[in-house]
């Protein structure tokens, strides 16, 4: 596909950097184009994006979002979303259009809450983790194959979420993912994840890997959104990173670059702007959104068990 093609072309890595387990390969982009979206969290502090409850009574795999903005709007999956009625994670990538709504799919990261705690929603403090995103992409993709439908496996992200509590020991009344980061991990952490990991020029993306073994990773249109994500994006993989029962495929920055240059991608309807294309090659699945001939997010995960 020449647009993938290009895009991968215009890529290049650099030196990988630790912070105890998680070890992270930053990418980084030779020509930068100029991107005319406005990143979610940024439009969210700007008071020009909103999301809701589709409804008074909700509906679980679906919210609304209104954009405001002159601008188009990008949100990312895998993107936290706290409050209204209960906690959501999104399901795919979208791009909503300047002045405009959209109904967004997504599933629960909060199973023991079904009521308001504010009417609309706010950005959470991380990003999901990877071994969830990687589960979630999963499901979807089967689901777009046999019904066109971005719905999730939700028991199977639910049971992902018990799991990960009782193995780390997180107290969560109402079953959340945000809780279960909460009480695993220390703004100590946090803040030295940070510091080591900080956007360098020019860098657009990253490959993480955790215990040596590929967590997945996020390449951006621009240093701009990268930037604007890459903390809270590696806060996820921070997260697995302290979950000895969480593994992921041995593979090295060579192997994941030949697996994705090698994908055949599949077209789907997309939700929002552009076209969403989906891809498994070898050890890896994953999915970009292309829109007017440009990617804003390319996304990659290893395929999960």
């Amino acid at each position: 596909m020449k647009v993938l093609d290009s895009f991968i072309e215009n890529l290049y890595t650099g030196e990988a950097v630790e912070f105890r387990r998680l070890r992270v390969t930053p990418v980084f982009i030779r020509e930068e184009a100029e991107v005319p979206y406005l990143e979610f969290e940024e439009a969210l502090r700007a008071g020009l994006v909103e999301v809701t409850e589709v409804s008074e009574g909700g509906s679980v795999p679906n919210l609304l979002v209104r954009n405001d903005a002159e601008r188009d709007v990008l949100i990312l999956d895998g993107e936290q979303l706290v409050g209204a009625k209960q906690n959501r994670v999104v399901n795919t990538t979208v791009v909503v259009a300047a002045r405009s709504s959209v109904e967004i799919p997504v599933s629960c990261v909060e199973q023991g809450r079904w009521h308001y705690s504010s009417r609309s929603f706010t950005s959470g403090h991380s990003h999901s983790s990877p071994s969830l995103r990687s589960l979630k992409h999963g499901s979807v993709t089967r689901g777009l194959r046999d019904t066109g439908s971005y719905a999730s496996d939700q028991g199977g992200i639910w049971d992902e979420i018990r799991s990960k509590a009782s193995r780390m020991a997180a107290h969560s009344p109402t079953m959340s993912a945000s809780d279960v980061y909460a009480s695993s991990v220390s703004g100590e952490d946090e803040s030295r994840l940070e510091e080591e990991m900080r956007p360098q020029p020019r860098q657009v993306g990253y490959f993480a890997f955790v215990r040596e073994g590929f967590a997945g990773g996020d390449v951006f249109g621009s240093p701009r959104l990268c930037r604007a994500k890459l903390n809270k994006l590696l806060r996820g993989h921070y997260l697995d990173s302290l979950d000895e029962w969480v593994t992921f495929p041995r593979l090295t920055v060579e192997e994941v670059m030949r697996q994705v240059r090698g994908a055949d991608p599949e077209q789907f309807a997309s939700v929002g702007k552009g076209s969403e294309l989906r891809f498994e090659s070898g050890d890896l699945q994953g999915a970009l959104k292309v829109v007017d001939e440009f990617i804003p997010h390319l996304m990659v995960f290893p395929k999960l068990n």
